[in-house]
């Protein structure tokens, strides 16, 4: 090898409504503490409100919310030490929005976060493994988080 320079691995994180979850948190920062000069670039499908579990009534728009989620995800990472290159609004179908996303750039790998079964409907479009099938170079890491947003894990006893 030589030259001194080693190439930063890139991360790229696929979440929605999961986006603040503990268990993404976690997954981050383990992948950040075997690889401190890791980056990571988050995108957020701007998922139509309609589809989702649960939002501020407030918010006016998916592009709006997506912006938000994405924003308070990089506050938190970067809390953490963890270095977030950039943040993106993605396709509203999150398919699309990896895919969007690996044309444009090399990744080391997804890190893709969906509710659990029966609720998550990126789980029920076959989502991670449409992803793994179409890019079995990349290593996919796929988060299952308990709750919608870290405020509703109270609500749920397991």
């Amino acid at each position: 090898m030589g030259g001194g320079h080693r190439v930063v691995a890139s991360y790229l994180v696929v979440a929605n409504e999961t986006a603040d979850s503990p268990e993404l948190h976690h997954a981050v920062a383990e992948i950040h503490k075997h690889d401190p000069d890791a980056e990571f670039v988050i995108v957020i499908p701007t998922t139509p409100l309609n589809l989702l579990q649960q939002f501020e009534g407030t918010v006016k728009s998916a592009r709006v919310l997506a912006a938000q989620r994405a924003q308070s995800t990089r506050r938190y990472l970067e809390s953490l030490g963890v270095r977030v290159r950039s943040t993106r609004v993605g396709n509203w179908d999150p398919y699309m929005a990896i895919e969007e996303e690996l044309a444009n750039e090399k990744y080391e790998a997804i890190v893709l976060s969906t509710l659990p079964p029966g609720v998550s409907r990126w789980l029920r479009m076959d989502l991670p493994s449409r992803v793994a099938r179409r890019h079995p170079e990349i290593r996919l890491v796929h988060v299952v988080s308990r709750s919608a947003t870290g405020r509703s894990a109270s609500e749920s006893p397991n």
